[in-house]
Parts: structure tokens; sequence; C-alpha cells
């Protein structure tokens, strides 16, 4: 969009943080790319804070922030709803067309706000399967289906989400659809995954229970045992870090697996892998999985999610089950057995996100639903498909 255009439709994004998450990490990067398809965008985050905050920053994104992390309330109570005051004081001084939020206090705070204010398009986000999406007190899925009944559409970042929340969700706007996230194939330097040697594996995502990586430790452990060299790198940090680094010690893997803390850029480890493994319980649509594949490195990614909707299966890698570390060891040794193929694999996927899962394709689909609105779909035909 020329700079002195006027933008077709105006929207706020609402989401929790600025931190290296996956759908944090999307909409720093489509809010920049949508505004040349005739969308103009801010941020309201609720917590103002995270190493993604600078460059939006620096390139001009109005972030918006709320008192949600303040300590300074008498009450949790008076917290969320000066919180919502603040969002909906934000929607009415902008004259948004579209709230759309991101996770679950984005869901609930924003679209009560949106509401509030007289949004008259308000658009709620599915990113992970429902069993992971809020706490599991019965009040949390009172809130979830208070906001799902004041929005009026859903988007799911992929097919498996969109049908996890239809088969756990019995409140839903019904108006729904899918649009994948997508990274900027252009940034990412093509790995050389090596003919000999150990096989270099590498993950990244926060040390967390949702993302699994006891059981890629536990593989690195099988196949130590079995002869075959592998080593793994964990990029990342969080609450599972302790109870790993335990793992490892006990397992007597000190040199095989290692640490690499957070990363703000995990390019460089992708570039030095020879193989990117995701071993995830739980997935929405990986962020992390589509920049391995786009740094043309073959993959091992877990069933969950969408997982299997971005990496296909004896083409760009294996997709194996969750919480199985002997399925995980066994994919690993067959790709260790046939190293020729590895680079073959990784022009696949990288050829693949740049067909299917580019940021510009995500932005492009995103300002057509915005700007156009929905269209009825064909019966028979999937939401994402449009």
């Amino acid at each position: 969009m020329d700079s002195g255009a006027r933008a077709e439709v105006r929207v706020l994004t609402v989401v929790g943080s600025l931190m290296l998450g996956g759908a944090e990490t999307y909409v720093s990067r489509v809010v920049r790319t949508i505004r040349s398809y005739g969308v103009d965008m801010e941020i309201c985050a609720l917590e103002r804070t995270g190493p993604l905050l600078a460059q939006l920053e620096e390139d001009g994104v109005l972030v918006h922030d709320t008192p949600f992390p303040s300590p300074n309330y008498r009450s949790t109570m008076s917290r969320l709803l000066a919180t919502v005051d603040a969002i909906r004081r934000v929607v009415k001084a902008g004259r948004f067309d579209i709230v759309h939020t991101y996770l679950f206090w984005a869901d609930v705070l924003g679209v009560t706000a949106a509401r509030l204010a007289g949004c008259r398009r308000i658009i709620i986000s599915r990113r992970a399967l429902h069993g992971w999406t809020h706490g599991p007190k019965a009040r949390y899925h009172a809130m979830e289906q208070a906001s799902n009944l004041l929005a009026n559409e859903l988007i799911a970042n992929s097919t498996a989400v969109l049908q996890d929340a239809e088969a756990h969700e019995r409140i839903l706007p019904s108006v729904r659809t899918v649009i994948y996230s997508g990274v900027d194939v252009n940034q990412y330097e093509p790995a050389r995954p090596r003919a000999d040697g150990p096989v270099r594996l590498v993950t990244v995502g926060a040390l967390a229970p949702r993302k699994g990586q006891e059981y890629a430790v536990e593989a690195i452990a099988i196949l130590a045992r079995s002869g075959v060299k592998a080593t793994l790198e964990l990029v990342g940090t969080g609450p599972d870090e302790a109870m790993l680094r335990r793992k490892v010690d006990d397992a007597g893997l000190g040199g095989l697996v290692t640490f690499a803390g957070q990363q703000e850029d995990p390019r460089p480890y992708l570039k030095h892998a020879d193989i990117f493994l995701l071993p995830s319980r739980q997935e929405g649509f990986p962020v992390a999985l589509l920049e391995a594949m786009a740094s043309a490195l073959p993959a091992i990614a877990t069933d969950v999610g969408g997982s299997a909707e971005a990496l296909i299966d004896g083409k760009g890698g294996r997709v194996v089950p969750p919480q199985q570390p002997k399925a995980i060891a066994a994919a690993i040794a067959e790709m260790a057995v046939d190293r020729p193929r590895l680079p073959e694999m990784g022009r696949f996927n990288r050829q693949r996100v740049t067909e299917k899962f580019s940021i510009e394709a995500s932005a492009r689909r995103l300002a057509d639903w915005y700007i156009h609105g929905p269209l009825p779909r064909k019966k028979g035909t999937s939401p994402a498909g449009r």
C-alpha cells in the first residue's frame, strides 16, 4: 500500500504480551506485512513487554498497554475491570473497524472491551488444542464461552485446531475459518545437513510441559544405548529446565544434550543443525517448525495440532506419535541411516513453506478476510481453502 493511501480497514490486535511465543511472533510479523494489503493495524498488549517490542516500535507500529500487570489494585477483579476499561477506551479513541484477539486473557478481556466500545466486528483466535488453552477450573471455561458468545468470528491457525475447538467448545461464533501462520523464507539461510559425524538435532521452544522435550531427551538416551551417534541442542528456557537438566545428568548425556538458553534469533542454531525435532504434546500450527522448514532442515515432529498439515511425512521428514520416545528415536535412527537424503528433504520443506506458508500469503489472506468479510463456504470444502 502506498504510504499516502488510506487504509481500507483499521484493526486493533489484542495479545497478552510481546514475548517470544508463537502467537506473539506471528502478530509481530503480520502487522508489518499486512500494511501493503490495505490494513492499518495497531497492537494492544495486556503486558507491554517482551523482546518483540523494540522492533515493533522501530518499525513505527503503535503498541498500547493496559493495567493488566499492575499490582496497584485491591483485588484481581478490580484489575481486570480496569484492563477492560483501558482496552475499551483504546477501541473508542482509535475508531477501529475490527478487534482481533489472541490467546485466553486477550480473548476474555479484549472481546468484552470491544463489545462495550460498540465495535461491529470482533474476532477471536484459536491457536492451541482446547486442553491447553486455559486452566482446568470451571470458571476459565465459563469465561471462554462468554467471550465466544460475544465474538462475531473465529480464526484458527490450523484445521486440526478448528476441529478440536468445534469438538470441545459448546458455544462458538458461527463464522469460522482457518488462516495458517507464515514466515519470511528469505530471512532464513538454508542449512546444509552433514553426510557424516553425529546427527545434530535442534529443537526450539519454551522448556514447558506442552513442548515435550523430556521425550526428546529420552530418545537421545535410547539412541546412545543402541550405538547411534546423535546430539540434541535445546533452544529456549522455561519451567521444565531444571527437570530436563536432571534427566540429562541422570542418563549421563552431558556430552550429547546441551542447553542454549533463550535466544531471540534461532536462525544460527537452525543453520548448524542436521535435523529439526519438535517433540510436543500440544501445538496449534507451530511457527518453530515453519522456521526450521524455511531453513531447509528436514524435520521430525509429533502428530499434534497442525504439525502434520505443515510437514509431509516421508518427504520432509517424519511425523510420529506424541509422548513416545521410542518412536522419536526410531525416526532419528532411520534418517541417520539415510543421511544423503537429508538435503533433499530440507529443500522440499523450504519449497513447501515458500509456496504455502509464507508471511505474505498469511497476511494477504488475513487482509482479505478483514476487508471483504467472510464469504459463504461451499458445502464440503475446507475452511482453509477459501
